[in-house]
């Protein structure tokens, strides 16, 4: 049998309604998220996933509780939303106002930028590549993890490179299958 993974980057949380860099915070899904989480598992219905992991956060836990109920999920801290340091809890825009558009950017979606006292998308990739990995050599496999953790899987899988993965966007409850 061959490996399928489905990465799911996690349903809305309060602070994604709210356009708050999150971060390692660990907000609540919100009743949009929940439903939409709902939505995505009817879609992923006919898959019978053979393992599941996902990031400690409950944002992503409560998703992958949702869409999986027949296979243990694997709580994994590598799955773990990048760091985004001093700009954890603070709106977008604010810090764009605060920056300026170009740091805002280069620190935002850059691969080696990162926010003060927080990681570069380099700095998650070095953190997820041991977790991919780890992974099974065959199955079908569910990850439900974070936007900024997929961006730099996808550069990993060569999917992306470091130099477009800044335009690569991963909606909230939406899959990348590799």
């Amino acid at each position: 049998m061959e490996r399928k993974i489905w990465f799911v980057r996690h349903a809305q949380s309060e602070y994604n309604k709210k356009k708050i860099f999150t971060g390692w915070h660990d907000p609540e899904l919100t009743e949009h998220g929940i439903h939409k989480a709902h939505d995505l598992k009817e879609e992923l219905y006919d898959i019978k996933f053979d393992y599941a992991f996902s990031s400690p956060l409950k944002r992503a836990h409560s998703t992958a509780k949702i869409l999986v109920d027949e296979v243990e999920i694997v709580v994994d801290d590598r799955l773990k939303e990048r760091s985004y340091g001093d700009w954890s809890a603070l709106s977008k825009q604010e810090v764009k106002e605060m920056v300026g558009e170009e740091n805002y950017y280069a620190a935002r979606r850059g691969w080696e930028s990162h926010p003060p006292n927080g990681e570069s998308l380099k700095d998650v990739s070095i953190r997820v590549k041991p977790f991919i990995d780890d992974l099974p050599d065959n199955g079908n496999i569910l990850v439900v993890s974070h936007g900024n953790t997929i961006r730099a899987i996808s550069v990993l899988f060569g999917i992306n490179t470091v130099d477009n993965v800044n335009s690569f966007e991963i909606k909230v409850g939406t899959v990348l299958k590799v």
